[in-house]
């Protein structure tokens, strides 16, 4: 009898809380009512019309994505609405690998968050022609902004021929060298650029052959830092010498 209790009154809780649960799940109209931009029911808002246009638009809702927000504890629990991609996308994030968890790059740091589109889309900030701003938000110097010590001695892709004129070698094009690798894991080549081939790859072979992005550093690089102070102590010469010589015919003159 008590053994027949406990069982109703198990049933009961389970009907009870599936029944609170199915109460509290959204539909995809009630996030977008409440996060769309210029909403006031919440802080985090994301633009309707590019999530539209965007590869996901049709092919999942949002909690598809977002499968930690089930009910309304969300609005205060911190990381619910945190989005595993490996969830549907195969591809492992390798990114940032030898970084810390809290400073790796994420899927959306590159494919952005609720606006994404095919590679092939110029729009896309994967495509060819947005990579060099895609880069360039961590990778400043690699994007070809080198500081005032390296710029010198800084050798650009573009210093020597390449033969095969129908390529296009840029040190914007950063999937011409890092192909797939360096982000997902992926042996396939991506295009059909071979910098890696005589420039030095992510593993550190062909290390005679230079470094695309140079930067004076005394531990990583001392071939180019060497260079870099060399060029700064003849440029102070000149500089003063220049001054110097003016100075003399000045008081020649006079």
């Amino acid at each position: 009898m008590i053994m027949r209790q406990i069982v109703r009154f198990g049933l009961f809780v389970l009907i009870f809380t599936a029944a609170q649960a199915a109460a509290y799940a959204y539909t995809t109209q009630e996030c977008i009512d409440c996060h769309q931009t210029g909403s006031t029911d919440s802080k985090l808002h994301i633009s309707i019309d590019e999530f539209n246009t965007s590869v996901h638009a049709e092919e999942a809702d949002c909690q598809e994505c977002h499968t930690l927000v089930e009910d309304e504890a969300h609005q205060t629990t911190l990381g619910s609405g945190a989005v595993d991609c490996s969830g549907c996308h195969e591809q492992e994030n390798r990114h940032g690998k030898g970084s810390t968890s809290g400073t790796r790059p994420q899927c959306y740091s590159c494919h952005t968050r609720h606006g994404m589109l095919t590679k092939d889309d110029p729009r896309s900030s994967v495509h060819p022609k947005q990579l060099k701003e895609t880069c360039r938000s961590c990778h400043p110097r690699e994007s070809g902004q080198t500081d005032y010590f390296s710029w010198l001695p800084s050798l650009q892709i573009a210093s020597h021929s390449k033969q095969d004129f129908s390529q296009v070698y840029a040190r914007t094009n950063c999937l011409g060298c890092h192909q797939g690798m360096g982000a997902h894991g992926e042996h396939e080549t991506l295009n059909d650029q071979t910098c890696f081939t005589c420039h030095v790859t992510l593993d550190g072979q062909n290390i005679l052959l230079g470094y695309i992005h140079s930067k004076a550093d005394a531990g990583r690089q001392p071939g180019v830092m060497a260079a870099a102070s060399i060029y700064q102590v003849f440029l102070g010469v000149l500089i003063f010498g220049g001054f110097a010589f003016f100075i003399r015919k000045l008081s020649t003159k006079t």
